[in-house]
């Protein structure tokens, strides 16, 4: 006799194996459907956190930009009240800004000319996809092989 329900009062009832497994894949599935609704609730809650930030560092983003451009324009006539060119001034302001630019990017292309493929990742990743595929590599070590055929050396077991 089984008893079908968490209440040691009531009387066990006889279910069948069948009706057994249909039992417990339905609070299964209910779990599962209820652990996937509190993802839901707490993934929207973090994502709307995650768009007010985006917005408030976008608005940020602007106010300093805006700062910016206001300093070089202090910058640019600062250059023309000590005497030179307005046009001059301006011009290089533009230069420097184009020389740092430069500078930036070439050391930005050092850089990603440096960067390598995860080589260790991509192998580890293919050995997992040969591993669900029932397949071996051909240098893949197995529990078979013996000390000779991985070292190709002859092992005896008297020592001299």
């Amino acid at each position: 006799m089984i008893n079908t329900t968490n209440d040691p009062s009531t009387p066990p009832t006889q279910r069948s194996i069948g009706e057994l497994v249909q039992s417990i894949r339905d609070e299964l599935l209910g779990v599962v459907h209820h652990e996937i609704d509190i993802a839901k609730t707490e993934a929207k809650s973090i994502a709307i956190k995650a768009g007010i930030a985006a917005a408030c560092a976008a608005v940020l983003l602007f106010l300093l930009l805006s700062a910016w451009v206001m300093l070089l324009f202090f910058a640019a006539t600062g250059l023309e009240a000590l005497g030179m060119p307005y046009w001059g001034a301006f011009l290089l302001i533009a230069g420097v800004f184009l020389l740092l630019s430069a500078i930036a990017g070439l050391i930005a292309f050092l850089v990603v000319k440096k960067i390598k493929a995860p080589t260790t990742t991509i192998e580890t990743v293919q050995n997992a996809v040969y591993a669900v595929q029932g397949k071996r590599r051909s240098n893949a070590v197995s529990y078979d092989d013996t000390f000779e055929e991985l070292y190709g050396k002859k092992v005896s077991a008297r020592t001299e």
